[in-house]
C-alpha cells in the first residue's frame, strides 16, 4: 500500500483524548495520512487545537438512560452518523481506531457499516461500553492491562499494548532543572498533585488539608497542584490567606507534563489509565485515590493493576483524609528506598513504546511500509533512554 489513511476517534475525558493524540503522533511518524475526530465540546482540551487541520470536530452525543433526553439523544446520534459517514468517503479512511467513550460511537457504527476495519484501545482494566459494544466488529482490541483479556468476550482479538503516551512526555531534562521550571528548586521533596483532566474535588480538598494539618512536615515539600479549572480560583485564594509555609506551584492545568513528572518525587492521583501509565513511564511512585463512581468501578481496579506490581499505595476516596493520607505521605518521603523500590517498579509496569507498537501493528495490517528514511529515524528514537 502506497498510502495509509488512518482517522483516530474519541474524546469525552483527557483520558480518551491524550492517548489519541499520543497514536496520532506515532503514525505520522510512519508517514501515514492522519486525522483525529473529537466532539465540539471537546475543544476546552487546549491542547488538541496543536493538531491544526488534522483536527475534525462533530456533534457526537453522551449516552442517556433519561427517557425525556432519549429523542435529542437519537437526533443528534443521527446527525453525527450521517456526518461521520461524509468524513470516510470523503477522505477515503482505510480504517478508524476508537479511542473510547461515547464521542467514538457513530464514527465506528458507520465504519462499520461501509465496511472500513476497526481497531478499539481499551484505556481501563474493565472494558467500556464502547469496546463492549463493537468488540466483536473490531480487527484489534489494544489493551492497557494484561486482565483486560478476562473482562473481554473476544478476547482472541486482544492485544496487550499498553496506553500510548504523548511526546511531550518524555522531556530530557534533569531534575533540578525540571524542579527550577516549576520555581521548586529549594525544596527538598517534590509531591505532584493531579486529579484528572477536569480536576478532582477530593484531591484539592486533601492537599490542602495536608498542608493546613501538618504544616511543619512539608515546609520544605514543594508541590505542583493541579487543580482543574472549577476549583481553581477557590483554591488559590484558600492558599494565599491560609497558607503560611511551603512552596506550592498552582495551576488549573499542568500543560507541561513532562517536567512535572521530572520534578516530583510521588504523585497523588485518581487512578484513570492514561495517567498512570505515564507515571509508570516516568517511573513515578504514586498515591492512587480512584474516583468512586467511575463506570463498573474501573478506576479502582485499575489502581489494584499497580498495587500488586509494586509500583502505588491505593487509598479509597472515603478514606483520603489529611489525617490517614498525611502520615503515609510523609513516611514515604522520609524513605528514600521505598520510593526508590515503588519507583522500579513502576518502571517494571511501563509499556513505553505502546504508541508505536500499535501503529506498527496497524500499519502491518494494511501492508503498509514507511520509506526506509523514516524507519531509520524511528529505530533512532527507540534507542533513546527517554527515561
Amino acid at each position: 500500500m502506497t498510502s495509509l489513511r488512518v482517522l483516530i476517534v474519541g474524546g469525552g475525558t483527557g483520558g480518551h483524548i491524550s492517548p489519541g493524540i499520543a497514536l496520532y503522533e506515532a503514525l505520522k511518524k510512519k508517514n501515514a495520512d492522519v486525522v483525529f475526530l473529537v466532539s465540539k465540546n471537546d475543544l476546552r482540551f487546549s491542547y488538541i487545537k496543536t493538531l491544526g487541520d488534522d483536527l475534525l470536530l462533530y456533534g457526537a452525543p453522551p449516552f442517556t438512560k433519561n427517557i425525556f433526553k432519549l429523542p435529542f439523544f437519537v437526533l443528534r446520534f443521527l446527525f453525527a452518523y450521517l456526518k461521520s459517514k461524509r468524513i470516510l468517503k470523503r477522505r477515503g479512511i482505510n480504517t478508524v481506531v476508537g479511542m473510547g467513550g461515547y464521542v467514538s460511537a457513530p464514527m465506528l457504527l458507520a465504519a462499520k457499516r461501509k465496511g472500513i476495519a476497526i481497531s478499539l484501545c481499551e484505556q481501563n482494566s474493565v472494558p467500556g461500553r464502547v469496546t463492549r459494544l463493537f468488540s466483536k466488529h473490531a480487527e484489534n482490541i489494544f489493551s492497557t492491562f494484561e486482565s483486560t483479556r478476562d473482562n473481554l468476550k473476544y478476547n482472541e482479538k486482544y492485544v496487550y499494548a499498553g496506553n500510548p503516551i504523548r511526546d511531550n512526555v518524555f522531556v530530557q531534562v534533569s531534575r533540578d532543572d525540571a524542579k527550577e521550571f516549576f520555581n521548586l528548586r529549594h525544596c527538598s521533596k517534590v509531591i505532584l498533585a493531579i486529579g484528572g483532566s477536569q480536576g478532582a474535588l477530593k484531591i484539592n480538598q486533601l492537599i490542602f488539608g495536608i498542608k493546613k494539618a501538618f504544616p511543619n512536615e512539608f515546609k520544605d515539600v514543594g508541590i505542583i497542584w493541579s487543580t482543574g479549572d472549577f476549583s481553581h480560583a477557590e483554591y488559590k485564594k484558600k492558599v494565599q490567606e491560609e497558607i503560611a509555609e511551603g512552596s506550592i506551584f498552582l495551576s488549573p492545568f499542568i500543560n507541561d507534563v513532562g517536567y512535572a513528572y521530572r520534578a516530583c518525587d510521588i504523585a497523588i492521583s485518581r487512578s484513570g489509565a492514561g495517567v498512570m501509565m505515564e507515571l509508570a513511564a516516568m517511573g513515578v511512585p504514586s498515591i492512587l485515590i480512584p474516583y468512586p463512581f467511575a463506570a463498573d468501578d474501573h478506576q479502582s481496579k485499575n489502581a489494584d493493576e499497580f498495587v500488586a506490581k509494586g509500583a502505588a499505595l491505593k487509598i479509597s476516596n472515603e478514606d483520603a483524609t489529611p489525617e490517614r493520607v498525611g502520615p503515609v505521605l510523609i513516611d514515604l518521603l522520609e524513605s528514600r528506598m521505598k520510593l526508590e523500590k515503588m519507583s522500579e517498579y513502576a518502571f517494571a509496569a511501563a509499556k513505553k513504546n505502546a504508541g508505536d507498537d500499535i501503529a506498527e501493528k496497524i500499519c502491518r495490517d494494511f501492508g503498509f511500509t514507511a520509506p526506509a528514511e523514516q524507519k531509520e529515524s524511528i529505530s533512532e528514537a527507540e534507542q533513546t533512554d527517554r527515561v
